[in-house]
């Protein structure tokens, strides 16, 4: 008898720690939770004070008739066990929601270094074949990168060498080719440009060292908005680096996005990369916008300032590569296209797309938003391509709650190739207004024209004509004139109706 007494005793204790350990597990999730629930910010405050008093309740029942209340029933008991695993379970399940986002928000907000990337080069018949050649030896810089002297600090970690400094990319071209200067250093980037021209200037030329510096990247130049109720205007800069979004490199892609949350419309505003331009607080010869992105992002976001006369209040920096996924977490897009074509993926896969309306894939819908061979305007039609493939992805987000739920995992695999000035609370603020309102939006999609010529730019040097676009003025006051539509609300413009007619 008594041992079975001590062995009824070992269970009662067993059970008893087991309840406990429910318990305490159950507080500890519900706790995480809630303080999760509170730093995302997105959902509305009843809700979430809903769900507090839920959980907190919950908490308590389990704590009454599992732990406090001595006699209560083996039904009852057994029933708290469930609720107690079933919140423990639940709880779990929405942290990893809601921590994903939160950990979107946190890299996408804050202030990350970037890179540029750097190339030695020699010409090919010298006897130069890697860098340690170059000691005491005398390498050329362009002075007009700002980021030279970072380079320039680098490699004399490397090596020892005297260094000569030029203003003119003409003249550091020169120099090498007249081999005044044993080796030149040029960004990476510049270097694929100048590659890429009919008339290379680099062609009996060899990169023999490639390197990669990173610093601290710049402020950039805001004007907050309440972003739920008043028109915002937000620049995206699209790159197809293969460093990513920490890059500083070329903008491929060159979108000026006006929101108006209060009348729930879209302005998509594209502008070719080769569109003719004044680089900000440059003067003399124009250059192609695509390389201002060569200079960092505020050089793009001051120069499309100066050319629309706009002010732009928030910046994105995206990485083609995030296209694919994000399309794919969205089950596919529907996008428009008005020429029937056959285009092969870099992964050789073949996507066949015909005139009008059709779903794609993610790999299909970053296929179509790169072509431009087939199309007469080539880059013109990327841009209008890119800003299908941009609202086939607001469509499909906003078209059902589904698919915003889903959200935090689409931002999850954005994180590492996306980056913007927008603040935590701005975004989360936004898609509380996309939560509780479920806004169908209106996108208009338009583009800023031109005709291409050949002529010299300002980060190519004046002995290198290459292809740009003038822009048209008549695209460029239609841009400014939708732009400014935009800006305005509803009322506002009755405001202004009801004024003229008084």
């Amino acid at each position: 008898m008594e041992g079975k007494t001590q062995d009824g005793k070992a269970v009662n204790w067993w059970l008893q720690g087991l309840k406990i350990a429910l318990v305490i597990a159950q507080a500890a999730t519900s706790t995480v939770l809630i303080i999760s629930l509170l730093n995302m910010g997105i959902l509305s405050g009843w809700i979430v004070i809903m769900i507090i008093l839920g959980l907190v309740g919950l908490l308590a029942i389990s704590v009454v008739e599992l732990v406090l209340h001595k006699r209560a029933s083996v039904v009852a008991q057994i029933i708290c066990g469930i609720i107690s695993v079933f919140c423990i379970v639940i709880s779990c399940f929405a942290m990893s929601y809601t921590g994903a986002f939160n950990s979107f928000l946190s890299k996408v907000t804050e202030k990350k270094p970037e890179t540029k990337s750097y190339s030695v080069i020699v010409n090919e018949s010298s006897d130069y074949i890697a860098l340690d050649d170059l000691q005491q030896k005398n390498i050329g810089f362009l002075s007009t990168d700002s980021k030279a002297g970072n380079a320039e600090q680098y490699l004399k970690e490397q090596i020892s060498f005297d260094t000569d400094s030029y203003d003119d990319i003409d003249l550091l071209l020169g120099v090498l080719s007249g081999n005044l200067s044993d080796a030149i250093v040029l960004e990476s980037d510049r270097v694929e440009a100048l590659e890429e021209t009919e008339k290379n200037p680099l062609e009996d030329t060899e990169v023999i060292y490639t390197f990669e510096i990173e610093f601290e990247s710049e402020d950039i130049e805001m004007t907050p908005k309440v972003v739920t109720e008043e028109p915002f205007i937000l620049y995206i800069s699209g790159s197809d680096s293969r460093e990513g979004v920490k890059a500083t490199a070329r903008s491929d892609v060159n979108i000026v996005t006006v929101v108006n949350p209060k009348d729930a419309k879209i302005l998509l505003v594209s502008i070719p990369r080769d569109t003719y331009v004044q680089l900000h607080d440059t003067t003399g010869i124009k250059d192609k916008l695509t390389h201002a992105g060569v200079y960092g992002i505020n050089m793009s976001k001051n120069t499309i300032e100066d050319f629309l006369g706009i002010n732009i209040d928030y910046t994105v920096k995206v990485s083609f590569d995030t296209v694919i996924q994000v399309v794919d977490q969205l089950d596919g897009i529907d996008i428009n296209s008005d020429t029937a074509m056959t285009l092969g993926t870099m992964n050789k896969r073949t996507c066949e797309f015909i005139v009008g309306k059709q779903h794609v894939d993610g790999e299909c819908a970053l296929r179509f938003a790169r072509e431009r061979k087939t199309y007469e305007t080539g880059d013109r039609h990327r841009g209008e391509n890119q800003q299908e493939v941009i609202t086939g992805i607001i469509n499909k987000l906003s078209s059902s709650r589904d698919y915003i739920l889903k959200l935090p995992a689409i931002l999850d695999i954005a994180a590492d190739s996306f980056e913007t000035s927008l603040s935590r609370e701005e975004i989360t603020d936004f898609i509380r207004l996309q939560l509780q309102e479920q806004p169908k939006w209106k996108v208009e999609s338009i583009a800023v024209n031109g005709a291409g010529t050949m002529l010299p730019t300002y980060s190519m040097g004046s002995n290198l004509p290459l292809y740009v676009m003038i822009p048209d003025e008549a695209t460029i006051v239609s841009a400014k004139n939708k732009i400014d539509e935009y800006l305005r609300t509803q009322s506002e413009e009755m405001e202004d109706i009801e004024e003229n007619e008084d």
